[in-house]
């Protein structure tokens, strides 16, 4: 969830159903959001004042000690040997694996392309249900262990929240209506790509699910939300798979985790027909493209630009335009007709 520009991963309207069920460390984990928001806001409105931040892409792992503080106690390090708490090892390895992940994959030098070091922070406040990207590092609550639980841990999570960080540092999308339904879809997406290199799964052995980690079995549903049916992962999943159920109010910043599944679900079409690795190369290209209120009719035309560019390239299989192309038309997002 980035409210505003506040990216959590357990949206705002599942913590309000499950505060309203009496889960009151949900009631409490909402009450944080406020502070969160103004920093995010302080860092995204000044992002071209702010000096470059170059490296070496190092982990730095902090301890919050359960107070609701970041870079308390740093516990461990690049270069360390594991620590004797097995979430602060998680985090290192989970964050490692996802900046490993782009730098392999697209070469991509951290989450900003100068090697900005990853910050983590763990055992974020005290049964703290969600995890955040804030604009300049990530921290994670261990859950209360009634709905939630190790957020840290989840390689979906991570990737998830450290995708944001690339989206604010590429495209800034801005976080309301369709632009910030394409920021959430982003983050989804790598973060399903990620799970499965993480898992060594198939296109065929993974789950497609997005949040099914963090969840207990008393959670009223499987996971956040689902990239195969959307709409399907919980009580509360509102999420619709097709341009003609899409959600057009004011709640969710305009939608932005709910219109998501429209995206979603076309990049889970087209991945059938290509596979994930073309996949995640042209969803990677077409989000440095984009710009801060791009809509999803803008992002189809770029993105069927970037595939032409990459198949000329061979890059990416022939077939890759039409499958982009029946993808989106089978979730209502079909190219205009020019003037």
């Amino acid at each position: 969830m980035c409210t505003k520009h506040q990216c959590h991963i357990v949206p705002q309207h599942i913590l309000e159903a499950l505060s309203k069920r009496g889960n009151n460390n949900c009631k409490r984990t909402l009450n944080d959001t406020r502070r969160i928001l103004e920093k995010r806001n302080i860092v995204l409105n000044s992002l071209l004042q702010q000096t470059s931040i170059s490296g070496k892409g190092d982990r730095l792992i902090y301890d919050s000690e359960s107070s609701f503080q970041q870079r308390v106690t740093l516990a461990r390090s690049e270069g360390d040997e594991n620590s004797t708490d097995d979430i602060v090892n998680n985090a290192f390895e989970t964050s490692g694996f996802v900046r490993d992940y782009f730098k392999n994959t697209f070469n991509l030098d951290s989450i900003n392309g100068e090697g900005m070091d990853i910050i983590s922070n763990v055992h974020y406040g005290t049964q703290y249900n969600n995890a955040y990207w804030d604009g300049d590092e990530m921290t994670y609550g261990d859950g209360d262990g009634v709905d939630f639980k190790d957020f840290a841990s989840a390689i979906d999570v991570v990737a998830h929240e450290l995708t944001h960080g690339i989206t604010q540092f590429y495209a800034n999308l801005e976080y309301q209506g369709q632009s910030g339904a394409l920021n959430e879809h982003f983050s989804d997406v790598f973060a399903t790509i990620i799970k499965q290199k993480y898992l060594n799964q198939t296109l065929e052995e993974a789950d497609w699910l997005i949040g099914d980690q963090i969840v207990t079995e008393s959670f009223p549903g499987v996971a956040l939300r689902s990239m195969v049916a959307p709409g399907t992962a919980n009580d509360f999943d509102s999420q619709p798979d097709h341009m003609t159920n899409y959600y057009a109010g004011l709640d969710d910043n305009q939608g932005v985790h709910i219109n998501s599944g429209i995206p979603n679900k076309a990049f889970y079409l087209c991945c059938q027909t290509i596979g994930i690795d073309a996949g995640a190369l042209i969803w990677f290209e077409t989000l440095k493209l984009l710009w801060r209120t791009a809509n999803f009719d803008d992002m189809l035309d770029v993105i069927l630009t970037t595939t032409q560019t990459l198949i000329d390239s061979e890059k990416v299989p022939n077939s890759s335009l039409i499958a982009i192309i029946e993808s989106f038309a089978s979730v209502g997002i079909t190219q205009k007709e020019s003037v």
